[in-house]
């Protein structure tokens, strides 16, 4: 759970859902929560010598303005982990459904970093620290311009429920809002989503507070009625991780083991600290100031929710 101390007026959803731990656990995966958590010195180390060639998708032609803090921090694990790497991105564009098929062949790519889910965990290597703190799970919403008063009617949960939100197909937030009671249309392209806000087909686009700004300014010439809503934050437990293929344990076992030596030193938290992408979200979107709706996140494993409350950020 995300503290109780976001600015004031905090909407907790009561809503509950069947939620069924998973009966089979992979070992790996306990090992690299366990290495994330704590910090431990695991037995898979890279061997004197080894070079990693870390593979990643290209998820938006273009636009894939949330890369370098992501990116960044996959590096400070490299070389807390004192690992030589090398990185490429493949030329394929993939949706977050067709990056995670393609990472569990290990065929194309080898790395991705998206929600924690735990479905899309099983069978894969992930490494349980979150990337942004869980600033991917504080929403802000994008709208056309000329709806603000509309949001700035809305009060509660049940409010919100008036509204229609649009996210990607197979994306993990979907689950979020509609097991909230929250009307959310889909579609399997990302830029459509967009258009959808511009023409009125829906109201909302929830995005992480880091992400918001970079794509309203990113498409101020296709979709020039595009803004950031200024006063409410859906908020619920969910970030990025890293996920490696099954067949590259080392890999995974070497970002683990470097990223939680990063946070061991200060020196992730000095990344988090200064880089532009992180600070400029965090200042632009004023998380204190907003309303906060928060939501329950039933679909975490129980590796995700066994992550230690440090690696949270708390607003």
């Amino acid at each position: 759970m995300l503290r109780d101390t976001i600015g004031a007026g905090s909407i907790s959803c009561d809503r509950t859902f069947p939620y069924s731990s998973l009966v089979l656990m992979h070992r790996r995966r306990f090992l690299f929560a366990a290495a994330s958590a704590a910090g431990a010195s695991l037995a898979a180390r890279s061997a004197p010598g080894e070079h990693f060639e870390i593979i990643y998708p290209q998820i938006r032609p273009g636009r894939d303005v949330h890369a370098a803090f992501a990116l960044a921090t996959l590096d400070l694990a490299m070389k807390a982990a004192n690992a030589s790497y090398s990185t490429r991105q493949v030329e394929l564009v993939m949706e977050r459904g067709r990056a995670l098929a393609e990472l569990a062949s290990g065929t194309t790519i080898n790395l991705h970093w998206t929600s924690m889910d735990a479905q899309a965990e099983r069978g894969l290597n992930v490494v349980h620290i979150p990337i942004h703190r869980g600033l991917i799970g504080y929403r802000v919403f994008l709208i056309r311009q000329d709806r603000q008063p509309d949001f700035d009617r809305i009060e509660t949960l049940d409010d919100l429920r008036s509204m229609t939100g649009v996210q990607g197909l197979g994306w993990i937030d979907t689950e979020i809002m509609r097991n909230a009671g929250l009307a959310v249309q889909t579609t399997s392209s990302y830029e459509t989503i967009f258009k959808m806000v511009e023409g009125r087909r829906v109201d909302y686009f929830p995005r992480g507070a880091i992400e918001a700004y970079p794509e309203v300014e990113s498409r101020k010439e296709t979709e020039p009625s595009l803004a950031v809503e200024n006063r409410l934050l859906l908020a619920y437990r969910s970030d990025f991780l890293f996920y490696v293929s099954p067949n590259q344990e080392r890999l995974a076992a070497t970002i683990a083991r470097g990223f939680a030596a990063a946070w061991r030193d200060g020196s992730y938290l000095k990344l988090f600290n200064t880089h532009p992408y992180i600070q400029n979200g965090l200042k632009r979107t004023n998380l204190a100031s907003r309303k906060i709706i928060r939501l329950d996140n039933p679909f975490l494993s129980d590796e995700d929710r066994a992550i230690p409350d440090m690696y949270w950020l708390h607003l």
